[in-house]
């Protein structure tokens, strides 16, 4: 990039490993680049947002872990731990951490896991082991300010994962129990230009409802495109959020990445269980809700004197969560609604998420 950004959160006794880089990615997707990390992490403006000497950060599959020196540089939290089980990577961490306990004594509190971060009971064991400390539960009225969770999610079918975590947040279990917690994400460009499409955009899917009703979420970073930077997402997303630009050239293997900010949302799974299994078919076509009803079950006509018009004559990719709430309070009150078993289709494809 052309900017010159000053790396105010880089350690300098890291230096020398800024500069060498693993053999392996594991098909992951890493910066390299310290200004890219640093325009993410001015972008992210956590500094004041985090009580430090309270702080855990919880780093899923860091690789290279430019990115993840830098925050902890920048935070100083009092645990950070690092769930790196792959190969290469982890003896390039044990490196860096030995390096770190012989120069600084560790003063970063960097910690090694050998737990899978792909199993979720370990982020049950980091409490039962000690890993780090029980985790106050907060109000979700606002941050968690004790807990930050960040994460990459760039390898291929990755975006499932970030899937079942935007249902936690709906659901307000795993590590969503605790409150209001930061989830800071790298994921695929065409995942983050899915998840943050707004009603009405032609990338609208059932994982862009999810995430509006579950999530608030906010587009860090995107891909510098070789024709029009910004191409693929939702031009109102881009506009909300400003996200920073990430060249090829500052990630390793030259590769296109994008970065996300997550935490719970408004609304909960319980708020729309009972429509939960009919969402596909709202998004199966472009055609109006009213098309959809006979899918609904035998007698889904009826729905029409529940659903308002404006409402019917939307296409699914078209609907805001106000909408489906609409929707699922109409089905609430439909009294020949059949069972769920009778309405889901084993046979359709969920779109990924």
């Amino acid at each position: 990039m052309a900017l010159s950004v000053a790396l105010r959160s880089l350690n300098p006794a890291l230096k020398s490993f800024a500069e060498a880089t693993p053999r392996y990615a594991y098909g992951g997707i890493h910066i390299k680049s310290p200004e890219a990390c640093q325009r993410i992490i001015d972008r992210l403006d956590l500094r004041d947002k985090y009580n430090s000497s309270k702080l855990d950060i919880l780093d899923i599959y860091p690789g290279y872990g430019q990115f993840s020196t830098m925050l902890n540089y920048e935070l100083k939290p009092r645990n950070h731990v690092i769930f790196e089980p792959r190969k290469d990577l982890t003896t390039y961490w044990e490196n860096r951490l030995a390096h770190l306990k012989d120069t600084t004594g560790n003063a970063e509190n960097f910690k090694m896991s050998n737990l899978n971060p792909y199993f979720w009971s370990t982020y049950a064991n980091i409490y039962r082991n000690d890993v780090i400390p029980p985790t106050t539960v907060k109000s979700y009225d606002k941050m968690h300010d004790e807990l930050l969770v960040v994460a990459n999610w760039t390898g291929r079918g990755e975006e499932s994962i970030i899937a079942q975590w935007m249902h936690c947040c709906g659901n307000r279990n795993w590590l969503a129990q605790y409150g209001k917690v930061r989830l800071v994400v790298f994921c695929l460009p065409e995942s983050a230009q899915k998840f943050t499409a707004m009603p009405g955009n032609k990338k609208r899917k059932r994982s862009s409802l999810i995430r509006e009703l579950y999530t608030e979420m906010n587009l860090v970073g995107i891909e510098q495109s070789d024709f029009q930077t910004g191409e693929g997402y939702d031009p109102r997303t881009l506009v909300k959020d400003q996200p920073v630009v990430i060249s090829k050239s500052e990630t390793l293997r030259d590769k296109d990445i994008a970065v996300i900010e997550m935490s719970t949302g408004k609304y909960t799974s319980n708020q729309i269980s009972n429509i939960m299994h009919l969402l596909s078919q709202m998004f199966h076509n472009s055609h109006p809700i009213r098309d959809s009803l006979p899918r609904f079950g035998p007698g889904g006509e009826y729905l029409e004197k529940l659903i308002p018009a404006e409402i019917l004559d939307k296409g699914g990719f078209h609907l805001t969560a106000e909408d489906v709430l609409e929707i699922s309070a109409a089905y609430e009150k439909w009294p020949f609604k059949p069972p769920i078993e009778d309405t889901i289709d084993i046979e359709e494809d969920i779109d990924g998420f």
